[in-house]
C-alpha cells in the first residue's frame, strides 16, 4: 500500500476530479480562473470569463465544476501553492542541511524561509492570503484536500525541529508541534497587524525575534542543565 504522502494525496485528488472530459482541459480552466482572480479578485469571476480565457465552451466549465464556489476554491488553492512553492524549495535545503549535519546551512535556510513566509503576507494586497484561505474554505472538498497538503508540510517541519534537537541545535525542551504552529501562524496572522503604526514589523525584525528565542533555547537549556 502507498504511504499517504504528497503523491498519494495528489493521486486521490486526481481520481476524484476526473471526468469524461480531458483532464488537461480542467487544469487549463483552473489556471485561467487563477489568473483572472489575481487580476480582478474572486468576486468578479464568472464561468463566461473563465471559458473565454481558457478557450472552452461555457457549458464545459459548468460540466466540470458544480459551482462558482468550487472553481474559485480550486483556483485559489492553485494560487496559494504557486505563491509558497519557493518556501517548499527552501524547506528541501533545510532538510538537506539537517541530513548532512550542516548547522550553518540549516540556520541560514531556516532564516530565509521565515523571511519569505512573513513577506508573503505583505505582497500587494495586505489581505491577499486571507482572501485565498477564505475562498478555499468555502468549498468543503477543496478545504479537505488543502488541509491534507498542509499537514504534509507541518509534519516535515515537526521532523526538522526534532532532528535539530537531536543535533543539539535547538533545546531539548522545545515543543516541536508548538514551534511549528507558531512559525506557520505568524506568517499568516501578521497581515492583521500590517496596517498598525506600532506593530507593523518587517520580516527581518520578526525573524530576528523568533530565532533569538529558538536559538537561545539551546543556551538556556545548557545554563540550567
Amino acid at each position: 500500500m502507498l504511504e499517504r504522502g504528497p503523491n498519494r494525496v495528489c493521486i486521490e485528488y486526481m481520481v476524484l476530479c476526473m471526468n469524461t472530459v480531458d483532464p488537461f482541459i480542467r487544469q487549463r480552466i483552473i489556471s485561467a480562473a487563477a489568473d483572472l482572480i489575481k487580476e480582478a479578485g474572486s468576486k468578479a469571476l464568472d464561468f463566461d470569463m473563465v471559458a473565454k480565457r481558457s478557450d472552452v465552451d461555457p457549458a464545459t466549465v459548468g460540466d466540470l465544476f458544480d459551482s462558482k464556489t468550487q472553481l474559485v476554491a480550486e483556483a485559489q488553492m492553485s494560487n496559494y501553492f504557486a505563491m509558497v512553492e519557493p518556501l517548499h524549495l527552501v524547506l528541501h535545503r533545510v532538510e538537506a542541511a539537517l541530513s548532512s549535519g550542516d548547522e550553518g546551512g540549516f540556520w541560514e535556510s531556516v532564516e530565509e524561509n521565515f523571511v519569505m513566509a512573513w513577506s508573503s503576507g505583505q505582497v500587494d494586497q495586505k489581505w491577499g492570503i486571507l482572501n485565498q484561505l477564505h475562498d478555499i474554505w468555502s468549498d468543503p472538498f477543496s478545504q479537505s484536500h488543502f488541509c491534507d497538503l498542509l499537514d504534509i508540510q507541518f509534519e516535515r517541519w515537526i521532523a526538522v525541529v526534532e532532528g535539530a534537537k537531536k543535533h543539539g541545535w535547538i533545546g531539548e525542551h522545545v515543543d516541536a508541534r508548538a514551534l511549528t504552529a507558531v512559525f506557520w501562524s505568524a506568517s499568516v496572522g501578521q497581515v492583521i497587524t500590517a496596517g498598525s503604526s506600532s506593530l507593523n514589523l518587517s520580516s527581518i525584525e520578526a525573524r530576528d525575534f523568533l530565532l533569538s528565542i529558538v536559538r537561545g533555547s539551546k543556551e538556556e537549556a545548557t545554563s540550567f542543565g
